[in-house]
């Protein structure tokens, strides 16, 4: 059974920045036991959080999904949430998922202080736990860094045409993502808002509507994006 450990402190020089440790695995199981600890930050009033991931060594798209659904609230009280200490493989999925352009990592627990404009030091403040991109690259491997890099998108194979019924006329939000996927499976997920809003505006879908949509059917990595509209050219 995975298990996880949380632990809390908090910093600054009124303690309004709230720093929340995890050790273990962050999945369908334990993702509540953090849901609890954010939502127990948030109704304190207190807005600033720092998530250190030095010790996780897996997050599943729910753990993900926990941090994407309170960011707005967090944001709307003039606080945020940072990432920090990431280990190659957890970060290669947050890369993947694109989570970048949502929540901002930093390699050090001073960096993600900085980002509050909080002086650095003091509780593992320095500490630099992980990554270069060259690390990325070795641990993930040249192949797949190559074949799913964006330079790659239109190159000729990756256009099926297959999903253009589907984006012409969706019966729903998830026939229209798939379609699109199907048409180019090397899309990112702001660019399947972008191509799904021009194609169907009706649906007034965003990026965490395209999120769920592509959790649900399991194809939150462009590896399983491929592999399905491949699937589907062989049809």
């Amino acid at each position: 059974m995975d298990d996880i450990k949380l632990s809390l402190s908090q910093v600054g020089p009124s303690g309004e920045l709230s720093i929340i440790r995890i050790d273990g695995v962050v999945d369908t199981i334990t993702a509540s036991e953090l849901e609890n600890v954010i939502e127990g930050l948030l109704g304190q009033d207190r807005y600033k959080i720092i998530v250190d991931l030095g010790g996780v060594e897996y997050i599943s798209s729910a753990g993900w999904g926990i941090f994407v659904s309170k960011i707005q609230e967090i944001r709307d009280h003039s606080g945020d949430i940072k990432l920090i200490n990431m280990i190659p493989n957890v970060y290669e999925i947050y890369e993947l998922l694109e989570f970048e352009h949502i929540i901002q990592a930093f390699d050090t627990m001073d960096q993600g202080k900085k980002a509050f404009n909080l002086p650095a030091g003091g509780d593992g403040g320095g500490e630099k736990v992980w990554k270069t991109e060259e690390k990325i690259i070795a641990e993930t491997g040249s192949t797949f860094q190559s074949a799913f890099s964006p330079g790659n998108k239109g190159k000729a194979g990756t256009n099926y045409g297959l999903g253009r019924t589907a984006v012409a006329s969706p019966s729903s939000s998830d026939d229209l993502i798939l379609g699109l996927l199907i048409e180019d499976p090397f899309s990112s997920i702001s660019e399947l808002v972008e191509q799904a809003n021009e194609a169907a505006p009706a649906f007034e879908l965003g990026w965490w509507e395209v999120f769920k949509i592509l959790r649900r059917n399991r194809l939150l990595r462009h590896r399983s994006r491929f592999r399905f509209a491949r699937r589907q050219s062989r049809r």
